[in-house]
């Protein structure tokens, strides 16, 4: 089995369990930013701003879209 057929049955489990979750009715870069703020409140008990801007998930993304995405969860 190549990579990618285990990169497409890997992201497959992730779409199901996103939509359990409820988080397919959320932008892609939201998901992205809850996605980081729980990495790193399972790992460093809090998620500080820095810490989110500069997450591992959130590396392609502007500092202004992460803020929007950062404000737009808080006001669901």
């Amino acid at each position: 089995m190549s990579a990618i057929v285990r990169l497409a049955q890997i992201r497959g489990l992730m779409f199901d369990i996103e939509e359990e979750a409820g988080l397919t009715e959320i932008s892609g870069l939201e998901r992205e930013v809850l996605l980081a703020c729980a990495d790193l409140i399972n790992t460093n008990e809090l998620a500080r701003t820095k810490d989110i801007l500069s997450h591992r998930f959130l590396k392609g993304f502007s500092r202004p879209s992460v803020f929007r995405a950062l404000k737009s969860l808080v006001n669901q």
